[in-house]
């Protein structure tokens, strides 16, 4: 199985902007979220969520070594309750492989530009549970023209509030002389199982759900310059439950 550019995935993460979202924007970057219902639940009767991401990335000659995502207090993500699909069942047999209602929402899309060859590549995204505490995201580009596909491994840390994908050097650097540059990341988190949420929430702060997108970069094969993390806030507006 070829490997190619998943480093363009995720954030995991990353998307559909609905009403109530409230978008940010530094000079290489900007987040929209939106978070839906905008009710929040309680301690004692956590709220299930739809969790929109859209990042876009407007920096050239930058390769992604790490997507993070942190939630603000009251959020979290979580795989309790739901079914799983083990990486290798992926894998071997795609996102049709894996048990019904183990899916962390519905297929999202990524683009990658390659340098130096001065191209973009769209990439196909599909979460899923693979644990209580990790995400599978399945990235395929077949239906773009090139029969690539992988999976990357989303760890849930830090009760819930941070998803963090590490990108290995293979897919940042897909092929000979090809340095791969993330673009934009459209993605949505969602689903529920009995009581379980793949993101929910137990407060609402201050009216806002707040969000916060840090991408980490690593070395290229051109040998340009590694600049610092770069986070971007976000927030959706909210009510207490």
């Amino acid at each position: 199985m070829r490997k190619l550019i998943t480093c363009a995935v995720i954030a995991s993460a990353t998307l559909a902007l609905a009403g109530g979202a409230i978008a940010q924007t530094t000079g290489d970057a900007s987040l929209d979220v939106a978070i839906s219902p905008s009710k929040a639940g309680t301690s004692k009767k956590p709220k299930s969520h739809s969790l929109d991401l859209k990042l876009v990335v407007t920096k050239p000659g930058t390769t992604v070594g790490v997507i993070q995502v942190d939630l603000g207090k009251g959020l979290k993500f979580s795989g309790k309750g739901f079914k799983k699909c083990s990486k290798e069942t992926l894998i071997a047999g795609g996102p049709t492989a894996c048990p019904a209602g183990s899916k962390a929402g519905p297929q999202g899309l990524a683009v990658a530009g390659l340098e130096p060859a001065n191209t973009d590549l769209k990439l196909d995204i599909y979460p899923f549970v693979g644990a209580n505490d990790t995400f599978y995201i399945y990235v395929d580009t077949l239906p773009y023209g090139l029969a690539i596909q992988d999976v990357l491994t989303g760890k849930i840390t830090n009760k819930g509030r941070k998803l963090r994908i590490s990108i290995p050097q293979s897919l940042r650097q897909p092929v000979e002389g090809v340095d791969a540059t993330l673009k934009d990341i459209d993605q949505t988190f969602t689903g529920k199982a009995g009581k379980n949420g793949i993101v929910t929430s137990t407060s609402c702060k201050n009216k806002k759900f707040k969000v916060k997108g840090t991408l980490e970069f690593a070395a290229r094969l051109d040998g340009k310059p590694v600049p610092a993390p770069e986070s971007i806030s976000a927030s959706s507006k909210c009510k207490k439950g």
